[in-house]
């Protein structure tokens, strides 16, 4: 059954003689989703990012700040049909957009009143989700100069090669595991013992950490290679402390992935933190097997 899309809306007109434009720092990238095409609308000043289907992009495409909205929703009519944007879905679109901060103009009170009306909305669904207390994230730094800097050194690591070599890694690890799985199951009986049980509880808690910490920089370092290898940006300004169900956990900030053309480039800086964590598992599995009993085993 089809869902009714009204094609009018009582408060177009607060909005139907505005001219507004996108910024002039904004960036559209065409990516393939889920067998569509989508156009990123990206502002690398402020990382803003907004994801708009062919029909919503033609709308927006055209708005070039001495068209009316009226005159190109108009035009979207005649040359989309049934596909182009209702009033309604026109007005939601500007709003987002204004959000988001990726369109300017003057705008009337009428108009205004609207649109802020919507973000204020927005604004009180994200600050109420921030202020939950079991997800709460306090950016600390910016270590985009910093990834930079080292990138030439841990590029490799997202290559054909670097995969291969991962693959293998990982196959030693398993094997150990499987071949010694006995002495592995005792051994974690061990680490519970009374006698170091707090200890032992704190060395976990730090090597979780550090590992983490780890995950992160591979989320981040799969950003930056792919963002420089596609030419689409790859930024990540922020790094901070994350606190999940009261944990304390790293984040990284690597949300301009989305602007990536490939697919599975966007898949690899996904999959960044667990690559690198396999990575750290398996060395740890071949470690664990040669090294004889004591502290590092």
């Amino acid at each position: 059954m089809a869902i009714e899309r009204p094609t009018f809306s009582e408060s177009w007109y607060r909005v139907a003689a505005l001219s507004p434009r996108l910024r002039s720092t904004v960036q559209v990238i065409r990516q393939h989703f889920r067998g569509q095409m989508w156009h990123v609308v990206h502002d690398p000043s402020n990382n803003q990012f907004f994801r708009l289907n062919e029909a919503a992009y033609a709308f927006v495409a055209m708005l070039d700040g001495r068209r009316k909205v009226s005159e190109v929703w108009r035009i979207c009519n005649e040359q989309l049909g049934d596909a182009a944007p209702t009033q309604g879905e026109a007005i939601q679109l500007l709003g987002q957009l204004y959000t988001s901060n990726l369109i300017h103009g003057d705008l009337p009170p009428d108009a205004e009143g609207l649109l802020n009306r919507y973000r204020k909305r927005v604004h009180r669904e994200v600050t109420s989700y921030l202020k939950n207390f079991l997800f709460i994230r306090i950016p600390l730094i910016d270590p985009d100069r910093f990834l930079d800097a080292v990138l030439p050194m841990v590029r490799w690591m997202w290559s054909g090669v670097g995969l291969a070599m991962l693959a293998a890694l990982a196959t030693v690890g398993l094997y150990f595991i499987i071949g010694d799985f006995g002495k592995l199951v005792n051994q974690g009986k061990d680490i519970f013992s009374r006698k170091e049980l707090m200890a032992n509880l704190m060395g976990m808690y730090g090597s979780f950490i550090l590992v983490k910490v780890i995950h992160e920089f591979g989320h981040a370092f799969a950003c930056k290679k792919f963002g420089r290898q596609g030419g689409t940006g790859g930024e990540v300004h922020v790094m901070g402390v994350m606190f999940l169900v009261f944990t304390p956990l790293p984040y990284m900030d690597a949300s301009s992935a989305w602007a990536f053309r490939n697919k599975w480039h966007r898949v690899i800086v996904g999959m960044g933190g667990m690559l690198v964590e396999l990575a750290i598992a398996s060395t740890a599995a071949i470690v664990w097997h040669f090294v004889p009993s004591g502290p590092v085993n």
